[in-house]
């Protein structure tokens, strides 16, 4: 039985039960062999004949050139050749809770066990992208609630990507082979041992000059402690990403994994999380990042009130109306005399096109970049593509640029659009021209009331977490508060409230509202909930939950909870454990 924890990307955190042992994943196996038994920091053990050894274990049942061996957990591990995959060469699949996949025709045939390793682990390294499609087939198929393993595959080097990619199972052979070869392992890659610097090592081996054997275990084990520990705290994707100079097969995989698995990895990435920090060219395709932009383009539509669009740069400081530069901009647009009519979008790398009204969603409201004041061609033309569609979706009566660095790119893509700084938009003569062309512009414009304009913003709140069901969430509603602390109220009754969360949180009369769009829903079996809703009780749920969602608890269409997703839509209907929604309102029971 296996229960998820934490997420990056396809990568988890979570416990796996296995003979009577609780095994946390990701887990790496190392071998023990008659002369050898495994290091005593393993959690985990790989061998041949089952041992005399309190640790788990797993057993492997043989290989293509030696035969079946024994009563093994893997059958003929790892596998047939990759030379010879295409002929009809008969292999045992699988062995109890185990199978050993050696090809994608093979995956119904293993659908009914619990764990499923990659045949053929070292050939891998030739061929990344058989690697991406592979483990994105299988997670697609089998779904999450299988443990995925390969062999002979991991370093300490690479580690993390094969976490990120959802490799629950690793094991040792690869760096204990290079270690017969003279090569030395470190997170940071692989080079001879004569050009190691052993005196740059805190292992126990290299300090009392021991065999390589060791080290490398030794630095295989740590690569795994610091996977687990970024995926806790959110931090796999940063991980992988300072990995990617070490090894080209690293960058390959993320790539494969961006451009040709996006789908697929988004739905395993959260909607709300900490601080996002983007340093690398291949943060511009992080989930997170090209989730956001493109419900910028499908879900968000201009408060029908703005008239007038100012373009104006990020800050440093999250959200950015919390910034001084942005408390500027502010004050200016404030004294043209018609604020309301007037939408602040603020353009950034990596996330594109801000509008001010979703600044503390995911991850707008939190997220790092180098600021050096250069934009690469990447960058700019992700800003300008972003730019045209904008406008073109939403157009208004004039456009302002009220930018630094970012101006020539901005000008290229809105050749008519008004200039209000000369790359310094803080600067006091930049705010006055800002303040006296937007009085121009607006002064032909009838005035647009404050109240009806924050309407607008909150309905794009609504619309852009939620969606279309969104927009029935709010239709007709009344505000009370003061922003970001606000209540939903339709009539009297309160259906929402947002904080400086960034998100809307539904109360039960706000869940049965979007029960009625049969959005956002979690269908359970006949019982009230007592507590957080749990996997086992769940029997569907809507595609589009990912974890961080508001959702609505319900059966046969009656609402009986509302509360926020620790689950995706697959994982909550697959698991048999693990919190699916910790529950925030619980519908009373007659008494």
């Amino acid at each position: 039985m296996f229960e998820i924890l934490d997420r990056g990307g396809l990568g988890r955190i979570g416990f796996w039960t296995r003979e009577g042992h609780e095994v946390r994943t990701p887990a790496v196996l190392f071998a023990a062999t008659a002369d050898r038994p495994a290091p005593t920091f393993a959690e985990f053990l790989l061998t041949e004949e089952r041992r005399d050894d309190p640790r788990p274990q797993l057993v492997l049942g043989g290989s293509f050139f030696g035969g079946p061996r024994g009563s093994g957990d893997l059958p003929l591990a790892p596998g047939i050749p990759w030379s010879v995959r295409d002929l009809e060469v008969p292999v045992e699949a699988v062995s109890g809770d185990f199978a050993v996949l050696t090809s994608e025709s093979q995956i119904s045939a293993v659908s009914g066990v619990e764990v499923v390793f990659l045949a053929n682990g070292p050939e891998f390294l030739r061929h990344p992208r058989d690697f991406a499609s592979l483990v994105a087939l299988v997670r697609q198929e089998l779904g999450p609630a299988k443990l995925l393993g390969v062999t002979g595959l991991a370093c300490p080097s690479n580690l993390a990507v094969l976490a990120y990619a959802g490799i629950d199972l690793a094991d040792s052979s690869r760096v204990l082979l290079d270690a017969a070869r003279g090569l030395y392992h470190t997170a940071d890659g692989v080079v001879p041992l004569e050009e190691a610097d052993r005196a740059s090592c805190a292992c126990a081996s290299c300090a009392a000059g021991g065999a390589l054997r060791d080290h490398n275990e030794a630095a295989l084990h740590r690569e795994l402690l610091v996977v687990r520990n970024h995926l806790a705290y959110g931090r796999l994707r940063e991980l992988v990403e300072k990995r990617l100079a070490n090894d080209p097969w690293n960058t390959a995989v993320l790539r494969h994994l961006d451009l040709r698995h996006f789908d697929l990895v988004e739905e395993y990435t959260p909607v709300a999380g900490g601080e996002l920090r983007a340093y690398s060219h291949e943060s511009l395709s992080r989930p997170e990042i090209v989730r956001f932009r493109r419900r910028v383009r499908t879900r968000y539509a201009k408060p029908s009130s703005a008239r007038v669009l100012v373009l104006l740069p990020c800050s440093a400081r999250k959200p950015y109306s919390l910034s001084r530069s942005h408390r500027k901009f502010r004050d200016a647009i404030l004294a043209c005399g018609n604020p309301a009519a007037v939408h602040e979008v603020i353009v950034t790398s990596p996330l594109g096109l801000i509008p001010r009204e979703l600044e503390r969603f995911h991850p707008a409201r939190a997220y790092d970049i180098p600021v050096t004041g250069d934009w690469n061609r990447d960058e700019a033309a992700m800003v300008s593509e972003d730019l045209r569609a904008f406008l073109a979706a939403n157009p208004y009566d004039a456009v302002l640029v009220h930018l630094g660095a970012e101006t020539p790119i901005v000008r290229e893509a809105v050749p008519d659009a008004l200039v209000t700084s000369d790359g310094r938009p803080t600067a006091d003569e930049a705010l006055n021209a800002l303040v006296r062309a937007l009085r121009e512009v607006v002064a032909n414009l009838g005035k647009v009331p404050g109240s009806r304009r924050f309407a607008e913003d909150m309905a794009n709140l609504a619309r852009f977490q939620f969606g279309d069901a969104g927009v029935a969430l709010v239709e007709r509603a009344t505000y009370r508060g003061r922003f970001p602390d606000v209540r939903v109220f339709r009539g009297d009754v309160q259906v929402a409230s947002h904080t400086g969360r960034g998100l809307l949180s539904l109360t039960l009369d706000g869940g049965r509202i979007l029960s009625q769009a049969d959005a956002y829903c979690v269908e359970i079996e006949d019982f009230h909930p007592k507590g957080n809703l749990f996997a086992v009780g769940v029997k569907g749920a809507s595609p589009e939950i990912r974890v961080g969602d508001d959702v609505v608890v319900r059966h046969a269409g009656h609402v009986r909870a509302v509360g926020t997703a620790r689950m995706n839509a697959r994982e909550m209907t697959d698991a048999r454990r693990g919190e699916a929604v910790h529950v925030r309102h619980v519908l009373a029971q007659a008494a």
